[in-house]
């Protein structure tokens, strides 16, 4: 069974794999986001198995939590704190250089989600698109948004970039040598599981959005924000399930706005189940989650080049 690690201070745990090929960042659903290790010990455990380490947020229990983009930053801020808690813990440990080295670079990070978890990493994207001279997230918060939802939008900001900033400091005065850490999630490749925008639950044989009146951003806000994004997503993936009623239309909806963005083919994978197949033992979803993560790395990796070659 896979041993998970708690961080002091933080509201998520830690698996470290011996040899990693690469570090999964989880943000799990309504609900069983709160349980992780119980709710997907079978998906944990066989993504360790593949060579991944592991990085699961647990929800603090609060369902009456209406601004996701909030949330959303409070995940992030945690996972920076965690991210120097690793390495610090390594440093202290009889770690190699090179366990050191893979654990301090960006781009050996990966993000999945499930269900509503996939909204948190939409919108994360979404704030990772103003680092260059065009200012692109002014203009898409902009169009899509109400002035003062942009201005509490704005505070969150530059909080998560507090946190960076201060993330970044501690784990270079700790190694001794300069360390970045991406705004956001940029360039990390991010998979989504059965993604839910709008906290949809199935009760009997009906489908019931919970408090989606409240919620910030709201489903045509984000579907919004997601249509004006033009220039990200570009290594974000799919993976739905053929009889999940659930997250269709959000499948959907991601599916057709996500076909045209830089790298091709568009990864989106149809599986066998309903919604809950993650919650599931399931051989052939793990084979496929580490195939498409594969696929995705090797992809940011052709964008590194592209970099490197345009300077």
């Amino acid at each position: 069974m896979v041993n998970f690690d708690s961080i002091k201070g933080s509201n998520t745990k830690v698996a470290f794999h011996p040899q990693p090929k690469g570090i999964i960042q989880f943000i799990g659903g309504f609900i069983s986001g709160s349980f992780p290790q119980n709710s997907f010990k079978h998906l944990f455990q066989h993504l360790y198995d593949k060579g991944y380490s592991l990085v699961v947020y647990h929800f603090p229990f609060h369902p009456f939590q209406f601004n996701h983009w909030s949330v959303a930053i409070e995940i992030l801020e945690d996972l920076y704190k965690v991210r120097f808690k690793i390495i610090k813990q390594l440093f202290c440990s009889t770690a190699k250089d090179q366990q050191l080295d893979f654990y301090a670079n960006d781009h050996n990070y990966f993000w999945l989600g499930y269900s509503l978890g996939c909204k948190y990493i939409l919108l994360l994207e979404i704030l990772s698109d103003d680092y260059d001279e065009f200012q692109r997230r002014s203009r898409v918060l902009s169009s899509c948004l109400a002035r003062e939802d942009i201005e509490k939008t704005q505070k969150d900001i530059k909080r998560a970039d507090c946190y960076r900033n201060s993330a970044m400091e501690n784990i270079s005065e700790l190694l001794g040598r300069s360390c970045s850490i991406n705004p956001f999630i940029r360039d990390q490749p991010s998979l989504l599981l059965a993604p839910e925008i709008n906290n949809t639950v199935q009760v009997v044989n009906q489908h019931i959005s919970l408090f989606s009146f409240w919620d910030f951003p709201n489903r045509c806000e984000i579907q919004c924000l997601i249509r004006k994004s033009t220039e990200i997503f570009n290594l974000m993936a799919l993976i739905s399930f053929d009889r999940d009623t659930i997250a269709e239309d959000d499948v959907a909806f991601l599916d057709c706005q996500l076909q045209n963005r830089e790298f091709q083919p568009f990864l989106h994978k149809v599986l066998p189940g309903t919604h809950n197949a993650p919650l599931e033992p399931n051989e052939n979803l793990v084979s496929c989650i580490d195939l498409i993560l594969q696929e995705l790395r090797q992809r940011q990796s052709q964008g590194i080049a592209k970099t490197v070659q345009c300077k």
